[in-house]
């Protein structure tokens, strides 16, 4: 489970890791996406793909998710700044039509060292509006004070 305002439950992280384990060939597993679309592609335009997030968040800012989808290039980049002018303008329309949506987007920076995917992504995702209250249990304190 990650900490912070967006993770997944323990057992959905658990089948990200063991994926990512299992995964660590030399292929990228969204341009494997490209070349044979499976029900995780969810639409089309001429330079991306909308997918569902197989892996997604089920908590985004103490709200549950009620739908967690990406916007991916076609073209293998790293970095929106690579991407051509027309497709750029084909990523930013998919982006902002799904705001228009409803759905928040977030996106990590190149060479981040949170981002598990070099290939360019933005998540977009739609949260049920419903503030989740849950408990964190801790083993062992993070400070320790003494005096």
């Amino acid at each position: 489970m990650m900490t912070g305002s967006i993770f997944r439950w323990r057992t959905k992280e658990k089948e990200y890791k063991n994926h990512k384990k299992s995964n660590r060939s030399e292929s990228c597993d969204f341009c494997q996406l490209v070349k044979q679309h499976t029900s995780q592609v969810v639409e089309e335009t001429q330079h991306c793909l909308i997918i569902k997030n197989r892996f997604g968040y089920d908590f985004w800012d103490g709200c549950g998710v009620d739908d967690h989808l990406m916007v991916i290039p076609k073209r293998h980049v790293d970095s929106l700044a690579n991407l051509s002018d027309e497709e750029k303008i084909d990523y930013m329309n998919q982006v902002a039509r799904f705001e228009s949506s409803g759905y928040s987007i977030y996106a990590r920076a190149q060479g981040s060292k949170t981002k598990s995917m070099i290939h360019q992504h933005t998540h977009l995702i739609k949260i049920d509006g419903k503030t989740k209250k849950w408990l964190v249990f801790l083993r062992k304190p993070h400070i320790v004070i003494t005096r």
